[in-house]
């Protein structure tokens, strides 16, 4: 049989299938005309080409997104570093006015308190963006040598992360409890234990200091570090009554441990 022109058609029918028609007129060999009608069962074909069509639909989604979060990426890094200025700006602030408020409640020798402006300075030089922070010393050890400025001790107990972006992170947060702790409560000492729980650390920070009167409303210190601990995977739970808690769950990605703390 000669083939001539061929005609084709793919129908969906309501039970689910899907058939490819071919139509094409033929000859045989006295060249009396025929009508060839072909019918081919595509069902899975077609089911594998519409998964295909909704794959590349979500690919091309994909790339606009990833294009956009590129197009945007410096304004991303901007943002994340006036957080974090934000939150030095807000620790030194608190820290600096506490240590002032104790060294004139505390210390009338006029001399004592010349004797203690190496740490107002610090304070104040990190405001004008000229202070760096020593990168060799323990951000843990530097936290506590802060708060005793302000008169208040931080106890470390338990086991803790020797990760320094993870210590970092803790010494931040024992920061802003402090000031919070020593201006609105009083507080003299700060409990920081901090424990391993499947693939995760655990801190839970309480003081000495006079317990809330009523819930706890975060400020914008507290709200800046929720942002920042959150951001880092971790979350955060405020107890206000009976007593002050604070627990922070933060992903563990190194599992190394520092257990110098232990009790």
């Amino acid at each position: 049989m000669q083939l001539r022109d061929e005609a084709a058609r793919i129908y969906a029918f309501p039970d689910g299938t899907v058939y490819h028609f071919a139509v094409r007129p033929v000859q045989d060999k006295y060249g009396i005309p025929y009508t060839e009608v072909m019918a081919t069962d595509v069902s899975r074909l077609a089911a594998l080409h519409a998964a295909l069509q909704q794959e590349n639909e979500r690919l091309a989604d994909a790339n606009r997104r990833a294009k956009r979060l590129y197009d945007n990426m410096p304004d991303i890094v901007r943002e994340e570093e006036i957080l974090k200025m934000k939150m030095q700006v807000h620790d030194d602030i608190g820290h600096t006015l506490l240590a002032a408020r104790r060294a004139l409640r505390h210390e009338h020798d006029l001399a004592r308190i010349k004797s203690e402006a190496a740490e107002w300075e610090s304070s104040i030089s990190l405001l004008c963006r000229a202070r760096q922070e020593d990168a060799a010393e323990d951000p843990l050890t530097c936290m506590q040598r802060r708060a005793a400025v302000l008169g208040a001790a931080v106890q470390l107990r338990g086991a803790y992360p020797a990760a320094r972006t993870t210590r970092e992170l803790y010494a931040l947060i024992l920061r802003e409890c402090t000031s919070n702790a020593v201006r609105h409560a009083g507080a003299t000492e700060l409990y920081a234990d901090s424990e391993h729980r499947s693939q995760a650390w655990h801190l839970c920070i309480t003081n000495n200091g006079a317990p809330p009167k009523a819930e706890i409303k975060e400020g914008g210190g507290l709200s800046s570090l929720r942002r920042r601990i959150e951001k880092a995977g971790g979350t955060v739970t405020v107890h206000s009554l009976p007593v002050f808690v604070l627990e922070v769950t933060l992903p563990d990605k190194e599992s190394i441990y520092d257990t110098r703390y232990d009790r």
